[in-house]
């Protein structure tokens, strides 16, 4: 299975695929959930590229709910793949929606600032920076309150780190 995926994730460099596109979103979330350890890194890596093609990344929100799952589980080894793709994927949401889902990953995932990995803390930190743009009124005064929160909480990570 895992050389079968990272097959079909090579293959997503290329182009026209609009057939092998729409299988590869009904199995992505399946595999996401994988008991293989590097199942999930992987189908990650392949939705991270999915998200960085302009002909396709607006295609790939409809995996955005499978992403923030895979990243409230806690599975720490992903993070760093989840980040990265959370972050281009609620720069393709509009309006209310990338609102909506800003201020539920700030109140699902504050714990990452916290993490033992500085390569996700500083993920999850650009993460936040990056989406406080896309708030407005009341909704980002929310979020700076969240984002306050937590980096409280890194703050003491980092003064016990020393």
């Amino acid at each position: 299975e895992t050389v079968t995926m990272a097959f079909l994730i090579e293959m997503l460099g290329c182009t026209n695929l609009n057939k092998e596109l729409d299988c590869a979103l009904e199995i992505f979330p399946t595999y996401l959930k994988s008991q293989c350890p590097e199942m999930p890194r992987l189908v990650l890596r392949g939705i991270l590229t999915l998200s960085e093609r302009p002909d396709m990344a607006k295609k790939s929100l409809v995996l955005l709910p499978v992403v923030m799952e895979q990243l409230e589980h806690g599975d720490g080894g992903a993070s760093d793949m989840v980040l990265p793709v959370l972050t281009n994927m609620l720069q393709l949401l509009e309006g209310k929606e990338s609102s909506r889902t800003a201020l539920a990953l700030a109140d699902k995932l504050w714990w990452l600032f916290n993490d033992e990995s500085g390569t996700v803390r500083q993920l999850f930190i650009d993460l936040f920076r990056n989406t406080m743009w896309l708030l407005a009124g009341a909704k980002r005064k929310k979020m700076k309150e969240v984002v306050w929160d937590s980096l409280l909480l890194l703050l003491f990570h980092l003064y016990d780190e020393d």
